[in-house]
This record gives structure tokens, C-alpha cells and sequence, in this order.
């Protein structure tokens, strides 16, 4: 099986700046991902009892979760997604790197989704599927897979604590035995913020799934509780709120730059 396990560190850093009112802010939290091949999700999922799709279970694939209409399989969701915004279609299989819904709850602040070739020697697009908080609004970014390294324009208000006028930049790797992941928002040349994992690869068994029910029960909450205590955190600390902006601006097609995040 392709399909596995991510374990490792989320963190995220607010940096002192003009645009964050001069209020720094930064925490990292421990999570536990499945790195889903999508054309395998049935078997991924059988590896556990109480691992299923549809029905309720303590752990729960749920198509409405995610990107696109329900009505369309996943997979053929993101690719007309990478077809839409970068003109190609993807032929190989997708892998997603998302948590799943637990005991009942689930946000994903960002679901990331690996568009491999055919014979999955090379990532073709990496797919964004951002939500927003509290708003729950999605967006979709596409990236080229040729670029380990792209900026790109912000098109949705993600927190009331970050404006808009910002350009993200992304800095990533194939998935292998580690994961790196980073996405900085960038005013010109000023960093205002930065978010990345750093996560270790684990194969996916019976024991890994089981594992996870009852050392990470409560983990789709806990991403909740944390972006809401930080909320409270930057409050206290009086940092500039920003309510929020409607953008109808078209997908643009990431630019490429040398920028060293």
C-alpha cells in the first residue's frame, strides 16, 4: 500500500511587522495526518474497524468534507480544479494529505493534495484546499509541481487577524520518509507570517490506525481549540482585527520567484 501515516510538528509564527500592528504571536502543536492515496482509500480505510466511509465511526471519511461537489469523486474534483487554473489534467493518482473526521468534529485549515504522473516518478500540481476561520469559506490554489518554490496572490480573508494585499509563498518537497510543507505571507519583501510542518513518515497498519483512536482521540478538536485560543492570545494582545474582505478576483496562475523563505 502507497498510502501512510504522517506524524511530526505544525508551527505557526506572526511576526512583528507593520501589518500585524507590531504584535508577534507563535505556537506549534503535534499532529497526526494519513497521507491518502485516493485510489486506495477503501483498502486504506479497511485497515480498521473502526475506520470507514459513509457510515459514522469514530473516525469517518466523509466526501462532503472536501473540495467540489459531493456528487463528484474526489479525485476527479481536483483534477478539473488543475485543469481550471494551470490548463492541464493530471492522469496519475492523487494523494491527499488532510486530517478525516473524528469522533463527529473536523476542520482542516489546509488540505494539501499531491497530483503525481502516471508512473508517479514526479508530482505534476500540488492542489491548496484553504477553509477560513470562523467563516468556513473555501478556496482553492493550484500550484505546478515543477516549482519547489512559488508565490502566489492571497484570494480569500482567511483570519480576522491577517488583512488581504498579501502574496503567499510556498516552499515544499515530495513526500518521502519526511514531509516539509511552509507557506509565508509576504507584504513585498516584509515576512508577516509563516506556517510549515515538518512530519515523519509511518507505514499504515491495523496498529498505526488503532493508535491513533486512542493517543489522538479529541485531534480534529484540538486543531479548533487552538486556532480559537490563539484568537483569544493575539485579542489580549490587542492586535489589529480586520473584518472581512469579499474578493471575486479569478484564480490567477502562481508566479514563480527566487524569494528565499
Amino acid at each position: 500500500m502507497r498510502s501512510v501515516i504522517y506524524d511530526g510538528v505544525v508551527s505557526h509564527r506572526r511576526r512583528a511587522t507593520q501589518e500585524t500592528g507590531q504584535v508577534a504571536n507563535e505556537f506549534t502543536h503535534h499532529v497526526t495526518m494519513p497521507y491518502i492515496f485516493l485510489d486506495e482509500l477503501d483498502e486504506f480505510l479497511a485497515l480498521h474497524p473502526l475506520w470507514r466511509s459513509g457510515r459514522w465511526s469514530p473516525v469517518r471519511f466523509s466526501r462532503a468534507d472536501y473540495l467540489g461537489d459531493p456528487a463528484t469523486p474526489l479525485d476527479e474534483a481536483v483534477r478539473g480544479e488543475v485543469s481550471e487554473q494551470l490548463g492541464i489534467r493530471p492522469n496519475g493518482p492523487i494523494a491527499m494529505l488532510a486530517h478525516l473526521r473524528t469522533w463527529g468534529w473536523l476542520f482542516n485549515p489546509l488540505t494539501l493534495y499531491y497530483c503525481y504522473s502516471p508512473d508517479e516518478s514526479t508530482i505534476d500540481a500540488v492542489v491548496l484546499e484553504v477553509i477560513s476561520t470562523p467563516w468556513h469559506e473555501r478556496h482553492v490554489y493550484v500550484v505546478s509541481g515543477v516549482n519547489l518554490r512559488t508565490r502566489f496572490t492571497k484570494e480569500m480573508h482567511v483570519s480576522p487577524f491577517l488583512g488581504m494585499g498579501l502574496d503567499y509563498v510556498m516552499t515544499w518537497a515530495p513526500p518521502d520518509e519526511r514531509l516539509s510543507f511552509h507557506l509565508g505571507a509576504r507584504r513585498d519583501d516584509v515576512r508577516v507570517f509563516d506556517a510549515g510542518m515538518v512530519l515523519t513518515r509511518r507505514k499504515a497498519t491495523r496498529r498505526e490506525l488503532g493508535r491513533f483512536i486512542y493517543r489522538r482521540p479529541l485531534q480534529t478538536y484540538g486543531v479548533s481549540n487552538h486556532i480559537y485560543r490563539q484568537a483569544a492570545r493575539l485579542l489580549w494582545k490587542r492586535a489589529p482585527f480586520h473584518r472581512r474582505a469579499i474578493v471575486s478576483a479569478p484564480p490567477r496562475q502562481p508566479r514563480v520567484t527566487q524569494e528565499q523563505s
